[in-house]
C-alpha cells in the first residue's frame, strides 16, 4: 500500500497539472499490496496459547497413577509453601459422559477425616485439576499386589478405616457407588491404624436412592445390575464385602475376566462365595461370617453399616458371634380375689405368687407384680382370667 502511494505521488509531481485516473492494473497492484500486508501480519507468529492455571502455582512432577478416559494422577509441589500434593487431571471433554463431575460431592463431603482431602480445584482450557492430599502408601490394590494377602491382624485396621469412610459418606446423605481397592488410599507405606486410610474418587456419589449401574462390575451388588431397579446405600456394604474378601485372599470372589462380564454378573446374582482357596483354611470363622453378612444377595438381609462396625471380628474375635434366642413368654394368669394378686395357672394348685410374664425355658421365674388397678370388676361372677 505504501509503495502504491509513493508511485501515485511520484506521478503527480512528475506531471504537474495533469491528474490521471489510476488504471485497472494499478488498482490490482494496490489490492495485491494490501493483501500482502495482511498476510505478512498474519504470519508474524502463532496465536498465544492459553495458560493452564495449575502451572501458575504448582510444579508438576512425575506421573504416579493412570485412570480411564485420559485421567492422570501426578505428584506436584506448591511453589510458595513447598508442600507436596497429588493432582488428578480429568479431561473436560469426558466429564458428564464417561466421567462424573466430582465437584458437587467434594463440596458436600468437605472436612471428613476418612475421605481424601481436596486442597484446590483448577479448571484449565482442556483439563479439570483436583489438587489432593498425597497418599505415600499408594492404594490398597498396590498394597495387596506387592505384599500378598493381608493377615487378619493387618486387615482389621484397614477395613475399620474403610467402614469409617463409608459412614462419613452415608452421614452426608450420599452413597459412594464406586468402592474398590484402587479407591482406598493409604497414608503410610505400612498402615497400622484406621486413621491412615482414606476413601477417594467421588465421581459417582449421589443421594439415595439411585438407579443405573456405575463403577466396577466386579464390586457391583446384585440389585445394581438391573438398569431399571432403584437401589440404596446397601450397595456400598456389598462392595466393602468384596474388598474384605480380596484383602484376605488376594483374589476376587465373583470376577471372571477370562469368561467375560456376563459370567461375572451371573456369579454376582448367585452370590456363591468360593471359600475353597487354600488361604481360607487359616482364616477365622468370624472373618468369614462378616464377609457372608456383607455379601448377602438380599439388601434387606444384608448387614447394615452399624452392625458391620459392631461385628466382633473388628474387635479381635475369631469366633462366629452367637445369636441371642428370643425368650418365649406365657400370659396365662388368673386373678385371686382373696389374695388380690395375679397367679399363673400352671402353678401347682395355684399356690404362690408368680410372674405374669414367664420365660418357659428358664428355671428361675422372676416376679413381675401387676398393679392393683388391673384387678377385675367384682360385679363379674364368672372366673376372670387372661
Amino acid at each position: 500500500m505504501e509503495a502504491a502511494k509513493k508511485e501515485d505521488r511520484h506521478h503527480r509531481i512528475t506531471h504537474p497539472g495533469i491528474v490521471k485516473t489510476p488504471t485497472k492494473k494499478k488498482r490490482a497492484d494496490k489490492l495485491r499490496a494490501l493483501a500482502g500486508a495482511f498476510t505478512a501480519e498474519a504470519h508474524q507468529g502463532p496465536l498465544p496459547v492459553p495458560i493452564d492455571p495449575l502451572a501458575l502455582k504448582y510444579d508438576v512432577h512425575e506421573r504416579i497413577g493412570q485412570g480411564k478416559h485420559g485421567v492422570t494422577i501426578s505428584r506436584c509441589t506448591e511453589r510458595i509453601s513447598g508442600q507436596t500434593f497429588a493432582v488428578k487431571s480429568v479431561p473436560k471433554a469426558h466429564i458428564g459422559t464417561h466421567i462424573g463431575d466430582e465437584r458437587p460431592a467434594i463440596a458436600t463431603l468437605h472436612g471428613a477425616p476418612h475421605l481424601v482431602a481436596t486442597h484446590e480445584i483448577f479448571e484449565g482450557p482442556e483439563m479439570v485439576h483436583y489438587v489432593l492430599e498425597l497418599a505415600p502408601g499408594g492404594d490398597l490394590f498396590e498394597y495387596v499386589a506387592t505384599r500378598g494377602p493381608c493377615d487378619e491382624h493387618r486387615a482389621r485396621p484397614l477395613f475399620t478405616g474403610l467402614l469409617a469412610g463409608i459412614d462419613q459418606v452415608h452421614q452426608a446423605g450420599q452413597m459412594h457407588r464406586d468402592i474398590k481397592m484402587e479407591n482406598i488410599l493409604l497414608m503410610h507405606p505400612d498402615p497400622a491404624a484406621p486413621e491412615q486410610v482414606r476413601l477417594a474418587d467421588f465421581e459417582f456419589c449421589t443421594s439415595v436412592p439411585a438407579i443405573g449401574p456405575v463403577g466396577s462390575l466386579a464390586y457391583s451388588a446384585p440389585e445394581a445390575l438391573d438398569p431399571a431397579q432403584p437401589y440404596t446405600a446397601a450397595v456400598d456394604l456389598w462392595a466393602a464385602g468384596v474388598t474384605l474378601y480380596a484383602m484376605l485372599s488376594a483374589t476376587a470372589p465373583f470376577d471372571s475376566p477370562l469368561e467375560g462380564p456376563a459370567v461375572t454378573a451371573d456369579r454376582i446374582r448367585n452370590a456363591q462365595l468360593p471359600f475353597d482357596e487354600p488361604c481360607w483354611q487359616t482364616i477365622s470363622p468370624a472373618a468369614k461370617d462378616l464377609i457372608q453378612g456383607l455379601l448377602h444377595p438380599d439388601p434387606a438381609r444384608r448387614l447394615t453399616l452399624e452392625r458391620a462396625m459392631q461385628h466382633p471380628w473388628l474387635a479381635g474375635s475369631t469366633e462366629v458371634p452367637m445369636a441371642i434366642p428370643k425368650p418365649k413368654f406365657s400370659l396365662r394368669c388368673t386373678w385371686h380375689t382373696k389374695k388380690k394378686r395375679w397367679s399363673n395357672q400352671t402353678a401347682a394348685g395355684g399356690q404362690g405368687e408368680l410372674a405374669m410374664l414367664v420365660d418357659q425355658e428358664s428355671d428361675c421365674n422372676p416376679l413381675v407384680a401387676c398393679p392393683l388397678e388391673w384387678q377385675p370388676s367384682e360385679t363379674r361372677a364368672r372366673a376372670n382370667s387372661l
